[in-house]
């Protein structure tokens, strides 16, 4: 594996990535941002794949992974500001080159994507969302309200085998157990902050931001838990690819590793 592990320096502390910059660098950067409560772990089997001939950057959110978080949860402009905020000081440093990138986002990824992308359209090339969590604001406000109870911890651990039974409504039949136990782990590492990302999805109108995109977008839609408001933000994007996977859940990247890569390496391209 040539993914090599570093921390930079941000607005609430260190975050930490995931680079790999195989071979002569061509095209433009990638950025990857996982969904919540992940981390850049999500897009391992996907990095060495794309990394040919582009530096391909996934990076822990804040209060993620092994990110430091802010000291109160964050909104998806802020995340998309301090995404921004990590690109230019990577390029300043020599880490990547200079100029627009390419974001590839995943759920709460895939909003912090659009944020980037209409917040600075002259850095933001084109933009791979994977499943887009698009609810009217009736719908976001009963969901704030119900991650904001969050579940209780239990002496016994039944909270662990409840988080367990519910991943595995949304686990893809075919991945292994032992990918599995990772991805459960994953959601363990932010602890009473798992929430947050969440909260910041639900606090953003990704209605009035998906028609102001200008770049060209890719969207992927797995047919995992976002299938059906996926369906419904596509028409919302002006110049939008819809790629349906009908059948594909969560683990996906290892599973349709191969097809997800050609798929975003030849949108890039063009």
């Amino acid at each position: 594996m040539t993914i090599r592990r570093h921390y930079a320096d941000g607005r609430w502390g260190q975050i930490h990535l995931r680079i790999d910059r195989s071979g002569s660098v061509t095209a433009p950067p990638l950025l990857m941002l996982h969904p919540t409560p992940k981390s850049g772990w999500i897009w391992e089997p996907l990095i060495p794949a794309l990394a040919v001939g582009r530096a391909v950057i996934a990076p822990d959110t804040p209060g993620y992974g092994a990110s430091d978080p802010p000291p109160t949860p964050a909104s998806i402009t802020e995340l998309a500001d301090e995404m921004l905020d990590l690109m230019t000081n990577l390029a300043r440093k020599g880490v990547i080159p200079l100029g627009p990138f390419d974001v590839v986002g995943y759920h709460t990824g895939s909003v912090i994507a659009v944020a980037m992308a209409n917040t600075a359209p002259d850095r933001v090339r084109r933009i791979v969302p994977v499943s887009l969590p698009l609810y009217d604001i009736a719908e976001r406000t009963a969901r704030m309200t119900r991650i904001k109870a969050g579940p209780s911890l239990s002496d016994d651990g039944s909270h662990l085998s409840a988080m367990w039974d519910h991943m595995q409504t949304l686990f893809d039949p075919r991945i292994d157990t032992g990918w599995k136990q990772e991805s459960l782990a994953e959601n363990l590492r932010s602890g009473a902050r798992a929430y947050w990302g969440y909260a910041a999805v639900y606090g953003y109108d990704l209605a009035t931001a998906l028609p102001r995109l200008t770049q060209p977008v890719l969207l992927i839609a797995p047919e995992d838990d976002l299938w059906e408001p996926t369906q419904r933000a596509a028409p919302l994007i002006p110049n939008v690819t819809l790629t349906p996977m009908p059948g594909a859940g969560h683990g996906l990247f290892v599973l349709e590793r191969d097809t997800i890569a050609a798929m975003i390496d030849a949108f890039l391209a063009t």
